[in-house]
């Protein structure tokens, strides 16, 4: 009975949004559930696993965002139960990519430990069959998974005002690493996505401090080479990116100088190469990497800010929905979960004030 009243206020609790909940499936599991997230945590990373839970991993927890140091290093949300704690980590870590492979595994790249202080030049993987996370080698950037199963990392070891174009290409089957071409200009801060066609598309960053860039590049993982990719319209950093339907992409907020924030969004048409401008936000957004999200329904889903955004289905406008927690957030992980809602955990406020709370939208009912 007891696990029962968890679970309903589990619901209660964790849900920003209107609507009935889903039933809940208690489970026989004596690990003890929590309804919040177990630290407070920003610039942190969120990935589904194959069996339904949500791996949170890293992120700062200190106010200041000033260190990824403090335990648990990761934990768990089991839908239908709450947050449980999670393995300790190799190196705690905020600002990393977290890569879900075909085999289950999540390879955990890059990042810093604490301010002040060089990226992290180890990766570390989380396997599900043990429950631990072991070193992966040495391993830096941002790390993309390709169609065949390869991940390659861009960008690694360098800051916002050192960027580099550094290229390593890391086969999880057999633990190979290669050097690859290196970037045609050094970027910090850039967004990046593979294509339909397998390439990855590579947009905006900053190539010095407060210098936002808006060329992109192309790379081909076939070749091994880059090229130019079309113009945005305005420069970008420290924005999101998103893959929409009929073979589009869109860029979304950011910042041209880390003082202005951006609201706008632009959509690249891979037709015709071009980018055009695309609906307006309803509120300036930036820090907000893991923040944007397609669910199994179909909608696109962006956190950050003081509110979640839904694309509308025309794509030239976007709705609001209503978290119930309107504070600025900056740096939240959102995961779109198999029933079509979206989990969006933690972030940090205007005053750098890390949060420990959780929310789920469900776009489909609003």
């Amino acid at each position: 009975m007891k696990r029962l009243v968890v679970a309903a206020l589990l619901v209660a609790l964790v849900s920003g949004c209107t609507g009935s909940s889903p039933p809940i499936s208690p489970s026989a599991d004596p690990t003890p559930v929590s309804v919040r997230p177990l630290r407070a945590r920003a610039a942190h990373t969120a990935t589904l696993l194959p069996d339904g839970r949500v791996l949170l991993a890293g992120g700062c927890a200190a106010d200041g965002c000033t260190t990824s140091e403090v335990e648990p290093s990761s934990e768990f949300y089991v839908p239908g139960r709450g947050f449980v704690p999670g393995p300790p980590m190799v190196h705690p870590r905020s600002s990393h990519t977290a890569t879900l492979l075909p085999d289950g595994r999540v390879l955990i790249v890059g990042g810093w430990a604490r301010e002040g202080t060089p990226p992290l030049a180890e990766a570390e993987m989380f396997d599900p069959t043990t429950g631990t996370f072991q070193p992966a080698g040495a391993l830096q950037g941002g790390a993309i998974l390709l169609s065949d199963g390869r991940v390659v990392a861009v960008g690694g070891g360098g800051g916002p005002g050192n960027p580099t174009g550094d290229v390593e290409i890391f086969d999880p089957a057999t633990g190979a690493r290669t050097s690859g071409p290196a970037m045609p200009q050094p970027r910090h801060a850039a967004a990046s996505i593979v294509l339909p066609n397998g390439e990855i598309l590579v947009t905006g960053g900053q190539d010095r401090t407060r210098h936002g860039l808006s060329t992109t590049v192309i790379y081909n993982p076939g070749s091994g080479a880059w090229r130019p990719g079309p113009q945005m319209g305005t420069p970008r950093f420290k924005h999101a990116i998103a893959m929409l339907d009929g073979g589009r992409v869109m860029v979304l907020g950011g910042t041209t100088d880390d003082t202005t924030l951006l609201a706008s969004t632009e959509i690249l048409d891979l037709t015709t190469n071009t980018f055009t401008p695309g609906p307006t936000m309803s509120t300036p957004r930036y820090k907000f990497p893991e923040a944007v999200v397609r669910t199994t329904t179909g909608h696109l889903v962006v956190a950050g800010g003081t509110q979640v955004d839904v694309l509308a289905p025309d794509r030239q406008s976007f709705r609001v929905i209503t978290t119930g927690a309107a504070v600025w957030r900056w740096f939240p992980a959102a995961t779109a979960l198999p029933d079509g809602s979206v989990l969006i955990v933690g972030g940090y406020d205007e005053r750098i004030r890390v949060l420990a709370d959780a929310h789920i939208v469900r776009p489909a009912r609003e």
